[in-house]
């Protein structure tokens, strides 16, 4: 190299030099920066059973773990006051309730506990959920979500028995535009969650895809369960490019090939093709679930390592 080429070479590589410094005096160097993590949360239905013996030193060790967010069950039978007070104290947010009104979260827990046998259990959550009196549902659920600081309240569930005809699924989409209506209302987002029976088709017709397009995607997003929809055949990331933005919450639940739930990471859920497609589709909340798992705080543990590095 020549001596003006040398030279021009390191004028050329100071002055980068001097821009890259310039710009980080700046703030620049945000640009060089490692985009913010998601925060990765947990629905804490995958603790309900140590909630029920211990729910503060629960909760501490659920932040211990390292997650952010949480997603409730109502208020979990309990002062939706005292619940916030919780959270606050140990750093934790919840963005999300499922439906949980006063008196029905003794009812799933007994479902869940199997003190209730599973007819019983149907019939009084599907009584709870009365498609006449859904803002009076969704008033009682407001203010819960309110005192704890939530934003999405979630129609968490539609039985299989619900979705045998099309004229009940167009019964359920009235109820649900409804309810989106009086969660609006009252300053809060209504959101649907998923099962696999709803990916099951009716005639032609898929339950979901109805339910989807008849309801008012401004007053109405999605809750994806990946566990669920994978279980029933269906890529999550169609679904996001088909409806971008309608979906705003994931629950983080893996699958084996028999359908059965297994810690993500253990199945065939494909989380790291699916969190980036996420949010691209505009998803901000990442929540772990576990059906009943028998070792809740190793689940809870393992789905935490497994996943935030995705994040």
């Amino acid at each position: 190299m020549n001596d003006v080429a040398s030279a021009l070479s390191r004028r050329t590589l100071l002055g980068g030099g001097a821009l890259l410094t310039a710009g980080a005096m700046l703030g620049g160097a945000s640009a060089l920066a490692r985009p913010p993590r998601r925060r990765l949360g947990i629905q804490l239905y995958t603790l309900m059973a140590l909630l029920d013996a211990d729910f503060e030193g629960t909760i501490a060790k659920v932040a211990a773990m390292g997650y952010k967010e949480v997603e409730t069950l109502g208020s979990f039978g309990r002062d939706p006051a005292y619940v916030r007070t919780v959270f606050d104290r140990h750093g934790l947010v919840s963005p999300s309730q499922h439906i949980m009104p006063p008196g029905l979260y003794e009812v799933f827990d007994a479902g869940v506990a199997g003190r209730i046998d599973r007819a019983t259990f149907e019939r009084k959550f599907i009584e709870a959920f009365d498609f006449d009196h859904v803002e009076g549902l969704i008033d009682k659920c407001a203010k819960q979500a309110r005192a704890l600081g939530q934003t999405y309240i979630v129609w968490q569930i539609s039985w299989p028995s619900q979705l045998q005809s099309i004229a009940q699924i167009k019964q359920l989409i009235v109820a649900l535009n409804r309810a989106a209506d009086a969660a609006h209302a009252r300053g809060f987002q209504l959101a649907y969650h998923n099962h696999d029976q709803e990916f099951k088709k009716v005639g032609t017709d898929v339950p979901y895809d109805l339910i989807v397009d008849g309801t008012d995607p401004a007053k109405l997003k999605l809750e994806l369960d990946l566990a669920w929809a994978t279980k029933a055949g269906v890529d999550p990331v169609s679904y996001f490019k088909r409806y971008p933005g309608r979906f705003k919450m994931l629950h983080m639940k893996d699958v084996a090939a028999d359908g059965s739930v297994r810690d993500p990471g253990t199945g065939l859920v494909d989380f790291r093709r699916i969190i980036p497609a996420a949010e691209k589709a505009g998803v901000a909340h990442f929540f772990v679930e576990y059906d009943v798992p028998t070792d809740p705080l190793r689940t809870a543990a393992d789905a935490q390592k497994y996943l935030a590095p995705l994040m």
